[in-house]
């Protein structure tokens, strides 16, 4: 069966289901999740791989997981990447009632675009030389630092992000290529190709200070928020001396103070 023929079975089967895809990009849009919290999230997305028959692992990186359609070690193998999180927006319009949750970032139209294009190789994978996987990966969003260093403590991680889990526990080492998808608001076509890359790293630092009278003896005392603010200003003062072409963003915040 020529290539031509094989896209338009695959097409045809998206666009039969079209409307179970559209339903479980929106039960997903109901209950937003933040990283390494996606439950809801991760047990739909399993429920099709259920439904679907193929062979998964869950529970990869706490709530991520990987499906395959054939299941039968064949390579090479192409990954489709879906990432499980949302962002806490309160003031999103959209946002959830209870937890300040949203899709902001249209990862539930991403989860449902690696969904639909499995539904749609699926019919076709007989006639695939190599394997495809479906990557579900949480934790893309890089927030809830504090709840995530507990995590670390804990032993349940060592990295922040989902997909530099997923590396770190050799989730990935059967993947030969990935391919992924995200939303985009300033999208002149209906499809575009490209875009930077970024990984990311976080740093926490404790500024511990001293108390004392602030009037009868300030010498004893160590003022925190002094030795925070000059951290801050340094980290700044190194902001533009990074190439634009290097794609370097450093964002130093106080997320908690006063204690």
């Amino acid at each position: 069966m020529d290539k031509t023929t094989l896209k338009r079975r695959a097409v045809e089967e998206i666009d039969r289901r079209k409307n179970e895809i559209i339903s479980y990009a929106e039960e997903i849009w109901k209950e937003p999740e933040l990283g390494f919290k996606e439950f809801n999230t991760a047990r739909l997305t399993e429920e099709k791989y259920e439904e679907m028959g193929w062979k998964y692992e869950d529970k990869i990186a706490i709530t991520g997981s990987k499906a395959y359609l054939k299941g039968d070690g064949s390579r090479p193998s192409v990954g489709i990447v879906g990432e499980l999180d949302a962002l806490h927006i309160p003031v999103h319009p959209e946002s959830h009632p209870v937890t300040g949750n949203v899709h902001a970032c249209g990862h539930h139209s991403q989860m449902a675009a690696m969904i639909g294009a499995g539904f749609g190789l699926e019919v076709v994978k007989e006639y695939l030389g190599g394997e495809i996987i479906m990557v579900a990966v949480p934790a893309e969003e890089y927030i809830e630092i504090d709840y995530r260093n507990r995590l670390r403590e804990e032993g349940k991680l060592e990295f922040f992000g989902g997909k530099q889990e997923f590396l770190r526990l050799g989730a990935m080492e059967d993947v030969d290529i990935s391919v992924g998808s995200h939303s985009a608001m300033d999208q002149e076509e209906l499809i575009g190709v490209g875009g930077s890359n970024n990984g990311f790293i976080g740093k926490l630092v404790q500024y511990i200070g001293k108390e004392s009278h602030a009037g009868g003896s300030p010498e004893k005392g160590v003022n925190a928020l002094n030795a925070a603010m000059l951290g801050l200003m340094g980290i700044h003062a190194n902001r533009e001396t990074f190439k634009d072409e290097d794609t370097i963003r450093v964002h130093p915040i106080i997320t908690k103070g006063g204690r």
